[in-house]
């Protein structure tokens, strides 16, 4: 089963069955932890894992060189007839020679024991990766379900229907024409300026033109 699979069973009520979403958000947040711990104490076994495996291979190396400047010593002996000094510089390189067959076999372990550690890691990143997926989620379903407790609970809260939007609409509508109006308005007024002064200058026309 599953770590959030583990949490939903341990945070289910035995009556009804219900989840508390704070609570699995809680331990989510808790698994989240102990998992990015986790993946933090196999970054540093790898790490020095790493760094074994490069002490060995200076190791070895300086092993090689040494082994390369013993064998030319002693052919160089071998060639002088000098047998005693040859067996000697062959002793030596003979125990160097199985030091580095211990050094391999160390590098061989540890490279086992890296190739096992980054496996883990690897397993570790994506259960890391999938539980903050399963917190997100869950954080979202937790919002959701307090806004849905609060509408059931307020009746006077309702989400956004097409009703709700098509009055919106309208009241932004009348805004606009309140708005609008002291222009309108306005052009009225002036509309009505002009039309009562072609009147008086009717009317005075019609008094000049009843002039005797």
């Amino acid at each position: 089963m599953s770590v959030l699979g583990q949490i939903l069973r341990s945070l289910q009520d035995s009556q009804d069955g219900r989840l508390d979403p704070d609570k699995v958000c809680v331990q989510l947040v808790r698994a989240c932890r102990h998992a990015e711990q986790h993946l933090a104490g196999l970054d540093r076994q790898c790490r020095q894992l790493r760094q074994e495996q490069a002490s060995l291979d200076g190791s070895r190396n300086q092993q090689h060189h040494e082994i390369d400047r013993l064998e030319q010593a002693a052919l160089t002996a071998l060639a002088a007839a000098e047998s005693e000094l040859a067996r000697q510089l062959a002793v030596r390189v003979a125990e160097l020679e199985e030091q580095l067959a211990g050094t391999q076999l160390a590098q061989a372990t540890i490279q086992r024991q890296l190739a096992y550690y980054q496996g883990r890691r690897l397993q570790a990143e994506r259960h890391y990766h999938d539980l903050c997926r399963q917190l997100s989620m869950a954080k979202a379903t937790s919002c959701v379900q307090k806004t849905m407790a609060a509408i059931r609970r307020n009746p006077q809260v309702k989400l956004l229907n097409a009703r709700q939007a098509v009055r919106q609409i309208r009241a932004r509508e009348q805004a606009q024409e309140q708005a609008a109006q002291p222009a309108e308005t306005a052009a009225e007024d002036t509309t009505a300026d002009v039309h009562s002064a072609d009147q008086v200058l009717a009317r005075l026309q019609r008094q000049l033109d009843t002039r005797p």
